[in-house]
């Protein structure tokens, strides 16, 4: 359930994002697209739950090690605040980002999702990764301008 929540979640995301449109798009999204998006949400908190009871036993000081250490042994350095970004990134997504369509959200998803399901993904769900984030980026894609 641990790894199958969070790439369920954030296929929804995307699926969601999709359903927004381009940033320079109107219109409405269809209905599907809000509720996606907010399950998604949902998921990847019951992901960080999971998360919490399966790896870490409610200890949110082992946590913090654990996402420091990971980070380390990646980037060359711990940072005790990686675990704060998860936080961060959980808040915003379930509470404003629907209504977000500015480049600086998206580039923070951008590097939460790159680092989540590519860099620190399992190597065979790497593949998946790259495909959420390619289809994330189609979604995010300008329009093309319109034929007179």
């Amino acid at each position: 359930m641990l790894f199958a929540t969070i790439w369920v979640a954030l296929a929804l995301f995307v699926a969601g994002e999709a359903g927004k449109g381009p940033l320079q798009s109107g219109g409405r999204p269809p209905r599907w697209a809000r509720p996606a998006f907010t399950a998604g949400a949902i998921l990847a908190i019951v992901h960080a739950l999971i998360a919490f009871d399966v790896r870490y036993g409610w200890n949110h000081e082992a946590a913090v090690v654990a996402t420091a250490t990971q980070a380390a042994d990646l980037y060359g350095f711990a940072w005790r605040g990686s675990l704060y970004v998860n936080y961060a990134f959980l808040g915003l997504w379930l509470l404003l980002a629907w209504t977000w369509r500015h480049w600086a959200w998206r580039a923070f998803v951008l590097m939460m999702i790159v680092n989540g399901a590519i860099v620190f993904a399992r190597p065979g769900a790497r593949p998946l990764g790259v495909v959420l984030v390619a289809v994330l980026l189609w979604a995010w894609r300008r329009p093309r301008a319109q034929a007179a």
